[in-house]
């Protein structure tokens, strides 16, 4: 990943030329978003029209960006594709970001519609308007979250999120088992890009295969071939079994996923 930089009508613009704003890539970014503003670079345009994947350490740079702006200037985005804008939906972060459909929308924005500074105190906590930092605090949630494994042959580990962080009601699941054809609801307590973890009162066993659908949000739709791993006391785990690129990339967007390689160190995916 790279990032060019220009100036047009005293507005500075950030143009990413790279498909992916991750952990790889998110410090570095931030260092030089840190830079470009202590130099007075305040109204900046994000021009993240090649982005098609950031996780939740890429979008946390980003907020820290709006925190070090914090009220003496904007930040406004362009070219948000639909996941990385479901991304935003789903940690409440669009209501705090400026949005524009293209470069050109967004240079209008900021250079004549500029909204009235005032004077909004940024958390230093969590990078968000202090007023709503508890609205916004599945950001941090989510980048601190444990790495929880899930067995398997390439070792995968993978961060959880709780279905309050998604939601605030609960977060329904409508199963149905592919032997028996036998349809029942569970409530999914957490999720990952390896499975979920969901409580039923209907009565399932290990090994069995369950069609999972549920609706994450607005935008994301679930629709996903499980396998139950575990069960205990009505709650149990499943495991995807041939997960979607749009679930993966979706999943992976929401929870920051990571692989543990050979060599014990880990790198984003």
């Amino acid at each position: 990943m790279k990032i060019k930089t220009e100036i047009i009508n005293s507005i500075f613009i950030v143009t990413f030329e790279g498909p992916r704003l991750d952990a790889s890539f998110a410090q570095d970014f931030l260092n030089a978003m840190k830079g470009f503003i202590q130099k007075g670079h305040l109204d900046i345009l994000l021009d993240l029209t090649a982005v098609d994947f950031v996780d939740s350490t890429g979008l946390g740079s980003i907020v820290r960006c709006l925190k070090e702006i914090d009220s003496r200037g904007q930040l406004v985005l362009c070219g948000v594709n639909e996941m990385v804008l479901s991304l935003l939906q789903m940690t409440r972060l669009d209501k705090i970001f400026t949005r524009a459909a293209d470069r050109d929308e967004a240079l209008n924005s900021l250079s004549w519609q500029r909204p009235k500074r005032t004077g909004t105190t940024i958390s230093a906590v969590s990078g968000i308007p202090k007023e709503d930092e508890d609205d916004y605090a599945i950001l941090l949630e989510v980048e601190d979250a444990d790495v929880k494994e899930i067995a398997s042959d390439e070792r995968r580990r993978h961060r959880r999120i709780g279905h309050r962080q998604i939601l605030d009601e609960d977060l329904v699941a409508y199963c149905t088992n592919t032997a028996t054809g036998k349809n029942s609801t569970a409530v999914i307590l957490n999720i990952s890009p390896g499975g979920i973890l969901m409580i039923s009162t209907s009565h399932h066993s290990i090994g069995d295969e369950l069609l999972i659908r549920s609706s994450i949000g607005k935008n994301f739709k679930l629709k996903e071939l499980t396998v139950i791993r575990s069960c205990h006391d009505g709650e149990y785990g499943l495991e995807f079994m041939n997960p979607s690129e749009k679930t993966s990339l979706f999943l992976n967007q929401l929870t920051g996923a990571v692989i543990l390689e050979h060599n014990d160190r880990f790198r984003h995916f």
